[in-house]
C-alpha cells in the first residue's frame, strides 16, 4: 500500500512537471544532471535496490567549457550589424561596465549589482546573503549559503563547492553602498510595521520592501531588461563574475587571489577560464618585453650599411651547384 501510494504521488508530480514550460538544457547542464543521477543510482546499486546503473550507457555530446570573450569595439560593431553574439560567455570592457553602473545608480538593485561586479558573487549567493554573515565594521561578507531556483521553486543550499564557502573583503565603495542599503532596509521595515503589516524576517541582506527574499530568476530578468534598455552589448547576469575576474586581473591581482575571490574549486579552472583578458592588459603584456632591451635614440645609432646589390643567381649551366631535390 505504501509503495502504491508513492507510485501514485510520483506520477502526479511528473504530470505536474510536464505541464510546466519546458526549459532547454545546454551541454554543461546535461553533464551535471547526468553526474547527479549517476551518483544516486550508484548508491542504489550498492544498497542492492537496483541491479545496474543505467546511466553508464548514456553518451552525451562532448562538452567544452566556453571561455569568456571581451566586447571589443570590433565585436561590438559586428554585433550591431548582425545581432549575433560572438560567444556564449561575454564580458564587458571597463567602459561598458562603468556605463551600466552609472545608468542604474538610482535603481533599487544597484548595491547588489555593484557587489556582484566587483566582488564576483554568484546570483544565488547575492540573493541569499545572510545579514548575520555580513560585517560592515570589518568590511567583509562570508558566503555560507545561497538561494537555488528550479522552475519557480526556491530553496536554501550550501555553496556550489567546498571552496565556495569563503570570506570576501569588500571594497570601500561597496561597503558604503551596503551601509546605505542597511539604513534603507531599516526604514522600510519601520514603515511597513507602522501600517500594522508583518515584515518578513528572512534574515537576508537584500529583500523587498516587506522583507521577503528576491527570487534568483527575477534578478536575472531585471538585469536583462536593464541591459536591453540601455543598448549595451548583451551579457548574462552570471557574466558579472567574469567582469570581476578580468577587472581584478587588469588591476594586477594574482590568479590565485582571483580563484579565492570567485570560490573556484581549483586553480586550473580559474587559469583556463580567464585566458581571454582585457585588450589593454594584453597590450601591456605585449609591450613589456620591449622595455627590457636598452636602445639608443635614432640620432645616436651607428647604423651598419650593407650594399644593396643584387646577388648572383646560379644558372642551369653551373653544374656544380646542387639542385633543391638533390639537397
Amino acid at each position: 500500500m505504501h509503495l502504491r501510494q508513492g507510485w501514485e504521488n510520483t506520477k502526479a508530480a511528473l504530470k505536474e512537471a510536464r505541464s510546466q514550460p519546458r526549459h532547454a538544457t545546454g551541454p554543461g547542464t546535461q553533464v551535471k544532471i547526468l553526474n547527479t543521477l549517476s551518483g544516486a543510482l550508484e548508491d542504489a546499486v550498492k544498497e542492492k535496490l537496483i541491479s545496474e546503473n543505467w546511466t553508464k550507457h548514456v553518451v552525451l555530446p562532448k562538452y567544452v567549457r566556453p571561455k569568456p570573450l571581451v566586447w571589443t569595439p570590433a565585436r561590438m560593431e559586428a554585433w550591431r550589424e548582425s545581432g549575433e553574439k560572438p560567444g556564449k560567455v561575454m564580458v564587458w570592457m571597463p567602459e561598458q561596465t562603468g556605463e551600466f553602473l552609472d545608468a542604474v545608480a538610482e535603481h533599487r538593485l544597484y548595491p547588489m549589482f555593484h557587489l556582484m561586479i566587483f566582488r564576483g558573487l554568484r546570483r544565488g549567493e547575492a540573493v541569499g546573503l545572510p545579514l548575520a554573515e555580513t560585517d560592515l565594521t570589518l568590511g567583509t561578507v562570508h558566503i555560507s549559503e545561497q538561494l537555488v531556483a528550479s522552475s519557480y521553486d526556491v530553496w536554501e543550499d550550501t555553496p556550489k563547492s567546498e571552496s565556495g564557502e569563503r570570506t570576501i573583503k569588500l571594497d570601500s565603495e561597496t561597503r558604503s553602498l551596503l551601509d546605505l542599503w542597511r539604513e534603507r532596509q531599516d526604514k522600510e521595515r519601520a514603515d511597513w510595521e507602522a501600517n500594522t503589516k508583518a515584515w518578513k524576517r528572512t534574515g537576508l541582506v537584500f529583500t523587498w520592501e516587506d522583507g521577503s527574499a528576491y527570487h534568483p530568476e527575477y534578478l536575472s530578468q531585471a538585469f536583462m531588461r536593464l541591459v536591453k534598455k540601455l543598448g549595451l552589448p548583451p551579457v548574462r547576469l552570471h557574466d558579472l563574475r567574469h567582469c570581476a575576474a578580468t577587472l581584478s586581473l587588469a588591476a594586477g591581482l594574482h590568479m590565485k587571489a582571483i580563484q579565492t575571490l570567485l570560490g573556484h574549486s581549483s586553480y586550473s579552472l580559474t587559469a583556463d577560464t580567464y585566458t581571454s583578458l582585457l585588450p589593454q592588459f594584453e597590450e601591456a603584456q605585449a609591450e613589456a618585453p620591449l622595455a627590457l632591451v636598452p636602445r639608443k635614440s635614432p640620432a645616436q645609432r651607428d647604423v651598419v650599411q650593407e650594399p644593396e646589390t643584387k646577388p648572383d643567381v646560379p644558372t642551369e649551366d653551373d653544374g656544380d651547384v646542387p639542385t633543391e631535390d638533390a639537397a
